[in-house]
């Protein structure tokens, strides 16, 4: 075991010293990679993520819950869940990918659940949210909102799939409560900030992570343009980015399930102490992918869907991210959530103090 952490260090370091020579020799790359890092983080992540987290986190910290003796039964049969499990359940495929694995460690923290019930539910709390599965890849990439509905059905019926599968092992091996049953008090004022300032945390660790697989997938655009093997890496890095890159539909449903590099990495970091079982959430991944892409396939052939010989979606992400009005206002936004966590976290009374 100390001789694999030697290893894993050694590789980390080699790879984080070759990263910053190519930064050093080809600044232009990582610059271009950044740059559209950052405005797919404050045009497409932060306006869809920021204010639906804010508003879930009041509610979870706010200890909702349903006592109905009726539901929960049939929520413990179904799902083996409770209602609170169930209502992250639901909020995760609203939400997109991060929100779901963010509730989940808000249950865990609150001991509302156990590790390993966490660990199960995150084999399909980790979904992509519909307003970018219909818009921005339906309508953006494959100009068709219909091909964008069945991309979501299938994304979905997927995590049901997976749940109603892990039902069981959460009947018998989960233990969890409902929040109300924990001591939790109740003030308006101090969930809201703290909700924000959580919020906040987390948006900037899903932005830090897209920045730099952004950078990463730049350089190997342009150094494996040749390469197939090497170059399709991209497509398993970031989601956000792969999806535009290809007009296969199985491909981009199986993407959306297996969700990138990027988000595991997101909800490994989410998960603070609490580590999970990666190789039990791999496999989640794996298994969302294949489900959604088997789903979509027979779907496809069923309604006899046509693609579009027509694809914009290189003119859609341009439009999104590089309009004037688009870079003032990604600019604007990433600032007040980066003052908004800063004040927060470091709340001396003097926001001047605070920020410097």
């Amino acid at each position: 075991m100390l001789l694999k952490n030697k290893i894993i260090k050694l590789i980390l370091i080699i790879m984080a010293s070759f990263l910053i020579l190519l930064i050093i020799i080809f600044p232009d790359i990582s610059s271009s990679g950044v740059s559209r890092g950052l405005l797919i983080s404050a045009n497409v992540i932060i306006p869809s993520l920021f204010p639906f987290m804010v508003c879930v986190l009041m509610i979870i910290k706010s200890g909702i819950s349903i006592k109905n003796k009726y539901l929960q039964r049939l929520l413990k049969i179904s799902f083996g869940q409770n209602f609170n499990m169930f209502f992250v359940f639901i909020l995760s495929m609203l939400g997109g990918y991060p929100v779901g694995a963010r509730m989940i460690n808000e249950l865990y923290n609150k001991n509302a659940i156990d590790k390993k019930s966490a660990d199960i539910m995150l084999m399909y709390c980790v979904n992509a949210g519909p307003a970018f599965i219909i818009s921005a890849v339906g309508k953006g990439i494959f100009n068709s909102y219909k091909i964008g509905i069945v991309l979501l059905i299938s994304h979905l019926v997927s995590s049901f799939i997976i749940a109603f599968i892990c039902a069981r092992h959460l009947r018998k091996s989960g233990n969890f409560n409902t929040i109300n049953d924990i001591n939790l008090p109740i003030n308006f004022s101090e969930k809201f900030v703290t909700s924000v300032a959580d919020a906040a945390s987390s948006i900037l660790q899903i932005c830090s992570f897209v920045i730099i697989f952004s950078a990463i997938n730049a350089y190997l655009e342009y150094f494996f343009a040749d390469i197939p093997i090497i170059r399709n890496i991209i497509f398993f890095t970031e989601v956000t980015s792969a999806v535009t890159k290809t007009n296969n539909i199985i491909l981009v449903s199986f993407l959306l399930g297996f969700s990138g590099l990027s988000i595991w990495c997101q909800i490994i970091a989410m998960t603070g102490k609490r580590k999970i079982n990666f190789s039990l959430f791999a496999f989640g991944r794996l298994l969302h992918g294949g489900i959604s892409s088997t789903i979509s396939y027979f779907l496809i052939k069923y309604f006899d869907i046509k693609i579009s010989t027509y694809n914009n979606s290189v003119s859609f992400f341009a439009d999104m991210l590089y309009g004037d009005i688009s870079v003032s206002v990604s600019l604007l936004t990433m600032f007040l959530v980066l003052l908004t966590y800063i004040y927060t976290k470091n709340n001396s009374g003097k926001i001047i103090k605070d920020v410097v």
